[in-house]
């Protein structure tokens, strides 16, 4: 059974919670007839769609397929409102950690695992965005550039059809994904973007933390000098450890005063810690054990559930990996600012980019268990001891 809390329609862009009443709807058969379509009584009765109604338009009789809400003007696809479960998620590291690299297979492997899910995109926008991606990702084999900052992050709106499920009617979950540029994320009190930032911060049901491990000088002095410049999205001066410091308390503080949680209380919001670019870390010779669950295949999609004991190792030894490099005051912040913390390892491409930052075959590693870590805690896969 569904928590009804988390089945309310929310509008991904100003986080209000919506209904039928609160969309404004339109027909648009050809840019110069475009004109606003009413809900009818019986519309409001059975909680459907309007139709179009004005005769001798070329879509009368149709479902409207364009809306926007009434309260913060953005446009919506329709079908939002009819989903059985809203889940969103808002990614967050500096500069060069991988954000979109990881969002790119995350959502590829999302549809070609093998777990019984059909993931559609909700509108043309991110429709586009993950063609794009997945074309320079998989087929040209480039590493993608980091998201341009200083600009309003379009969120993500994807439906997930639950085929596991069987009936006339399968459930669907609504996934919201916020990715917003590093540098945006590193100074969150001080760009123009910092209503918009908070917003999605406050509103989003789990936040990924995502850390890149070669900004680490310890990380840097172990492997190859070619590894670490093909593995690097952008060129960094400053120190890994006060921007992901500084980082975690800006956007803890900005939480805090959006949801009026006091100081000492910690924030009750999933907070995935993602280390991100594990292949280039199999160098070090102060890293991982060659039998360490962390470098092992991903037993969460075989199951198709959420291995607890898996990703409890996992987490542990990455959390010995970090306080070995020194990560102390990183992990005491994660720690003191949230209730539900877990730390992941992932790779993106499955090895590092060579010198001309060109990819080999993609093959991603345990980039899906974040999600499952999520989807587990909303009951919608099994927990698996």
């Amino acid at each position: 059974m569904f928590n009804s809390q988390n089945s309310i329609a929310v509008c991904p862009h100003c986080l209000r919670k919506i209904k039928l009443k609160d969309l404004k709807f339109f027909c648009v058969p050809d840019e110069d007839n475009r004109h606003e379509v009413h809900l009818s009584f019986v519309d409001k009765i059975k909680n459907r769609l309007p139709v179009c109604r004005r005769k001798f338009c070329r879509n009368h009789g149709l479902t409207i397929r364009e809306a926007f809400c009434k309260h913060c003007g953005e446009k919506l696809p329709p079908q939002i409102l009819f989903h059985d479960k809203f889940l969103s998620f808002c990614a967050v590291g500096v500069s060069g950690a991988g954000k979109s690299s990881y969002m790119t297979t995350l959502l590829h492997e999302l549809k070609y695992s093998g777990l019984p899910w059909v993931l559609q995109a909700m509108d043309v926008e991110t429709t586009q965005r993950a063609l794009i991606n997945e074309q320079n990702v998989y087929e040209a084999r480039h590493c993608l550039e980091g998201t341009q900052a200083g600009i309003s992050p379009k969120p993500q709106l994807w439906t997930i059809l639950d085929n596991s499920k069987k009936g006339e009617k399968i459930p669907t979950y609504a996934l919201t994904i916020y990715d917003g540029a590093g540098e945006d994320c590193e100074h969150i009190d001080y760009t123009p973007l910092d209503s918009k930032i908070s917003l999605y911060l406050s509103g989003a049901r789990m936040l990924l933390i995502m850390f890149d491990p070669l900004l680490l000088s310890s990380v840097r002095s172990e492997i190859r000098f070619e590894t670490l410049n093909a593995s690097m999205a952008t060129e960094r001066q400053t120190s890994a450890p006060a921007n992901m410091v500084n980082m975690v308390n800006s956007l803890s503080n900005y939480i805090r005063r959006n949801c009026n949680i006091p100081p000492g209380k910690k924030i009750d919001r999933r907070a995935a810690v993602v280390i991100t670019k594990l292949d280039a870390l199999t160098e070090m010779l102060n890293g991982f054990s060659s039998d360490a669950a962390i470098l092992k295949e991903s037993p969460h999609i075989k199951n198709q559930g959420f291995v607890e004991a898996d990703s409890k190792m996992v987490d542990l030894e990455i959390r010995d990996w970090l306080t070995r490099q020194g990560e102390t005051a990183f992990l005491g912040a994660i720690d003191a600012n949230f209730k539900d913390v877990r730390v992941f390892g992932v790779s993106s491409f499955g090895r590092p980019p060579d010198i001309h930052k060109r990819l080999a075959r993609v093959r991603p590693h345990r980039v899906l268990d974040p999600l499952m870590w999520m989807l587990a805690g909303e009951g919608i896969i099994p927990t698996i001891s």
